[in-house]
């Protein structure tokens, strides 16, 4: 008899696909992709679109973080994402905004100035926080802070300048306002620990999917209050 009961269990567990996965652990809740370097994040000061200093740690503790890396000059996938968080802003209540910091940061610092960054929010209803720099030099210690931000979320891109000469590649300062950016930047959720744990391809974004791993995020930080 006992036998029988141990038979049949094993039989329900390999006609129930997504239940065990083939390290026998429940298979993730999340989506999308699971981000498992553990890279720590660098405290960080930039600078908001309406010039007001804007310190990463502080604003975030406690909280879900998303963050989404773009440019505005980006004519393609750029603004989409940025609809796509808009949707995902719009349908939450007050209760649920105060538990998550929605963020966008510019991979363009030479162009996206505060001015032009606020322009950007404003036409594309992004009501959340912008963040960029003011001096762009690359010495500066501005671009330096920048820059381990984008390294510490590994934010991929180069910048191609339209001119007879080589491409700059890499994220140089670039030589002319004449260039585009090539870039394979992302959307990335923070837990309420600060730990990055999802990862979410620009072409990839399915909003239903991403609100419900914002969620997820969101309902273990309650869990563990």
């Amino acid at each position: 008899m006992k036998r029988t009961i141990l038979t049949l269990f094993l039989s329900i567990m390999f006609i129930l696909p997504g239940c065990v996965n083939n390290d026998g652990d429940s298979e993730s809740i999340y989506h999308g992709e699971i981000i498992s370097s553990g890279n720590s994040i660098s405290e960080f000061t930039l600078l908001t679109s309406d010039n007001t200093s804007y310190n990463f740690q502080e604003n975030t503790e406690g909280k879900v973080t998303v963050i989404a890396f773009l440019f505005t000059n980006c004519y393609d996938i750029c603004p989409v994402v940025t609809y796509n968080l808009r949707h995902i802003h719009e349908s939450l209540n007050q209760t649920m905004l105060d538990k998550i910091e929605f963020i966008t940061i510019t991979v363009d610092p030479w162009r996206d100035n505060t001015t032009v960054l606020e322009e950007w929010k404003e036409s594309t209803k992004s009501n959340w926080t912008h963040l960029t720099v003011l001096d762009t030099q690359q010495n500066s210690q501005d671009m330096a802070t920048l820059t381990q931000v984008w390294n510490d979320f590994e934010v991929g891109f180069k910048i191609e300048e339209n001119t007879t000469e080589s491409n700059t590649s890499g994220r140089h300062h670039p030589s002319s306002y004449d260039y585009n950016i090539a870039h394979s930047t992302g959307t990335v959720l923070l837990d309420h620990k600060g730990n990055q744990r999802i990862w979410w391809g620009d072409y990839d974004w399915i909003i239903d999917l991403v609100k419900e791993d914002i969620l997820n995020l969101v309902a273990e930080a309650d869990a563990d209050s």
